[in-house]
């Protein structure tokens, strides 16, 4: 053993670049790795202590104005399913009314309710994860505005209409299993029983949230199913407890998920260099194993030898990935930390990057022992004359007339004949012009405007809501009314958005959210079909087009106020709001049925959306105006955030990814061709020239890596990129691309990385002399 670790410190004394830039590589691989795992260990720790503290409802019912108390309890004692009920009242009050550090919340996309604690279930939390408590005149604020808004405890919360003003002082941050993140369009704020009934007197309106805690093993869908079926109050959305945990695991677990196919792409990308590492070195060396095996060292004994050299280069690289992971995974687990809390269970956080890591490095043991082994099966006359598993290269012509670009030539010349050696190098810079792309064009995508078109509407600037309340016509006509005598108004459309019943696949009864208006003035891109036209066709989401068994062409039999209806489905297209379940058609909804009213406004060319919705917002302090922009960004911050974090870390691995190998190629390259270059010198050649041709050789192969690398991010990264939001309800996405950037600054940076890095790398073509070689 000590034979063998006298070996493996010699040669790391021999190849230091080589063994550094493999050990920074592998660290790379299980930093990502085990920083990947924290992440959804922490992820997945902390989302279950919230729902185990906060124990959110398993499925809730939504609804404004007038209901029967009684109705609904009797509705409860005849489910066996349900363990509990509770009626939660919240006073929802307009944006305009609420006021901190002398702004509006005019800007904010949420709907905002003020509630008291509950009991029994549902509860809101502080930030110690304990159920909050507030005294009168003290309020509980999400966490969301402590992230966005910076709202901290001591600060003022002020709610203003007309001559009413009261101020409440911020007792505590609250975490809300329900309605924690982004993708939750409502925000709850808690304040005690006795300053939301006085409140109540002044603004505000009543909206009140059923919500039903089931029995272990109930199905959520079969409360919801006898819930339609009763007729109970309904005038608003309902949740599964299933969407509510879909909404948090994308919210929270993309950026673990990101990191983690990275790390696996990482890992196959040191499996390859590292292959590629020990036959070039077994190759270099085969006379030497030819003499070892001569004098009677057994093949165990070699194989060991090679291997036990990569075995401690993985065991460093797992130390220094582990206690890597630890600020790395933290820092991406950041806002689940602070949305969810540290989590009951630290041995996820702690255990899942240790087993990664393990896992990890029995690949490489596997790896390293499987390419050792198959390099060992030349017999020692074989070894000893060097010819050992060698492979002949090809040969290239140099031209009669003379060289016009020389370095050039010999370099393409070279390149031709030894192209098996470039395979993996290729793969690589393939991978780094990959991974540098992706992540930036999928921002990209999510943060133009036009990504609205796969929230089920064409593309607008504008979006006003008009949420139900008593007076919902009135309040319609005024919109309207001052919509008209817009001369800045290009075009605007009017949405109903109600329910309707049908059944699904499986015959059982299921409620659709649907969408009523002109499709034709912002038109779609259906996916299959077109927009529906008159009151016998509908157009299907395609999320609800798959649970519904439904394709272009069929039959969908839908229920309405007692009446049925056979519709055809005319065309299916993408929504990710609502769950991805939503539909279009011509419904004849009537008003204390209609959940909301949503208007789209295209401006006139030169009209400064954002003066406009000001304006807007003046002229209709009741109603929430919202430029487009705004609602995609505030409806997806978290994931732009998570993405913007991802596509600064994508580009650092990249680039130093690309630096590294080309360290480790040159130093392989320039020890296997010492011959060769040798020979160069003697005919004339200069040191300056071999740089070059080596150089030209790199930057060729990077070339050719980043084009199939920049096709691949725009082709297969769509592919996964449409995976990821599938369960949102988009399974066709087109990544929209920055062209200056992603085909000229991103190329550019890369070739500029390799470029410096080779000038550095080939130094050592000076050392290389043909006297050396005669002696040899």
């Amino acid at each position: 053993m000590k034979l063998l670790l006298n070996l493996v410190r010699k040669d790391f004394k021999r190849n230091p670049a080589i063994t550094t830039a493999l050990t920074v590589f592998l660290i790379m691989a299980a930093l990502l790795m085990a920083g990947g795992l924290r992440v959804a260990g922490t992820m997945i720790s902390a989302y279950d202590e919230l729902n185990h503290k906060a124990l959110p409802p398993d499925y809730l019912q939504m609804h404004k104005g007038e209901y029967q108390a009684a109705a609904l309890e009797g509705f409860v004692a005849s489910q066996d399913g349900i363990a509990d009920f509770l009626t939660v009242r919240m006073l929802t009050i307009h944006n305009a009314n609420i006021v901190y550090q002398g702004e509006t919340l005019e800007k904010v996309l949420m709907d905002n309710s003020f509630v008291v604690q509950n009991q029994g279930f549902d509860y809101l939390l502080d930030m110690d994860n304990q159920i909050a408590t507030v005294k009168d005149g003290e309020i509980g604020v999400p966490v969301y505005y402590a992230e966005t808004l910076g709202v901290a405890t001591g600060d003022v919360i002020t709610l203003k209409k007309d001559n009413y003003m009261k101020e409440f002082k911020v007792a505590t941050i609250i975490r809300d299993a329900q309605m924690n993140v982004a993708m939750t369009s409502s925000k709850r704020f808690l304040i005690s029983p006795a300053d939301q009934e006085a409140l109540s007197q002044q603004l505000g309106e009543w909206e009140y949230s059923f919500e039903f805690l089931l029995k272990e093993g109930v199905d959520s869908g079969v409360i919801s199913q006898a819930y339609a079926a009763a007729k109970l109050p309904a005038n608003g959305v309902d949740i599964t407890a299933d969407l509510l945990n879909l909404f948090n695991v994308f919210s929270y677990g993309l950026v673990a998920m990101i990191i983690i196919v990275i790390s696996l792409l990482l890992i196959f990308m040191a499996m390859l260099c590292l292959s590629f590492i020990i036959r070039a070195t077994m190759a270099d060396e085969q006379v030497a194993i030819g003499e070892m095996k001569a004098i009677g060292f057994p093949g165990k004994a070699i194989a060991t030898l090679y291997q036990m050299k990569y075995l401690i280069l993985m065991g460093v690289a797992g130390i220094f990935g582990y206690l890597g992971a630890i600020p790395f995974g933290n820092f991406f687990a950041a806002a689940v930390v602070r949305y969810c809390g540290t989590g009951s269970n630290p041995g996820l956080k702690w255990g899942l990057p240790f087993l990664g890591l393990l896992l990890l490095s029995g690949m490489v043991a596997w790896g390293c022992h499987r390419v050792v082994k198959k390099n060992l099966h030349s017999t020692v006359v074989e070894l000893l004359r060097g010819s050992g598993g060698r492979r002949r290269e090809g040969h290239y012509t140099l031209p009669s007339s003379g060289f016009k670009y020389s370095n050039l030539t010999i370099a393409l010349g070279e390149l031709v004949c030894k192209w098996r050696e470039y395979r993996v190098i290729l793969l690589v810079f393939i991978f780094s012009a990959f991974l540098l792309l992706l992540p930036m064009n999928m921002k990209q995508t999510i943060q133009d405007p036009s990504f609205i078109t796969y929230m089920g509407v064409g593309e607008a600037d504008i979006r006003i809501d008009i949420q139900y309340s008593p007076q919902l016509t009135q309040q319609q006509e005024r919109v309207l009314a001052v919509l008209e005598n817009d001369s800045d108004i290009d075009k605007y459309a009017i949405y109903k958005n109600g329910y309707v019943q049908a059944e699904n696949s499986q015959g059982e009864e299921t409620k659709i959210r649907v969408e009523s208006g002109d499709e034709a003035i912002f038109p779609l891109v259906y996916l299959a079909g077109q927009a529906p036209v008159g009151k016998n066709e509908i157009a299907l989401s395609s999320m609800n087009a798959g649970e519904l068994g439904k394709k272009v062409g069929d039959k969908l039999a839908v229920v309405y106020d007692g009446e049925t209806m056979e519709l055809t489905v005319a065309g299916i297209y993408q929504d990710i709001t609502y769950g991805g379940k939503t539909a279009k058609a011509a419904i004849n909804f009537n008003n204390e049925d209609v959940e909301v009213y949503i208007l789209y406004l295209s401006l006139a060319d030169g009209v400064d959306f954002e003066a406009k919705t000001d304006e807007l917002r003046g002229a209709l302090p009741e109603i929430k105006v919202t430029p487009v922009p705004s609602f995609i960004a505030q409806t997806l911050g978290g994931i732009v955030d998570n993405l913007s974090r991802v596509e600064a870390a994508a580009m650092v691995i990249a680039l130093l990814l690309s630096a590294l190998v080309t360290v480790m190629f040159l130093q392989l390259v320039m020890a296997r061709e010492h011959r060769d270059i040798a020979v160069k010198k003697a005919l004339g050649l200069t040191n300056r020239d071999i740089r070059i041709q080596l150089g030209i050789r790199l930057l060729v192969i990077q070339g050719l890596g980043i084009l199939i690398g920049t096709v691949l991010a725009n082709t297969l990264g769509e592919g996964i990129f449409s995976l990821m939001l599938s369960s949102m309800g988009a399974t066709r996405m087109t990544l929209l691309i920055q062209p200056l950037k992603a085909y000229l600054i991103c190329p550019a940076i890369q070739l500029l990385v390799v470029t410096i890095t080779a000038i550095g790398g080939t130094r050592a073509v000076k050392h290389y002399h043909i006297k050396e070689q005669i002696m040899e």
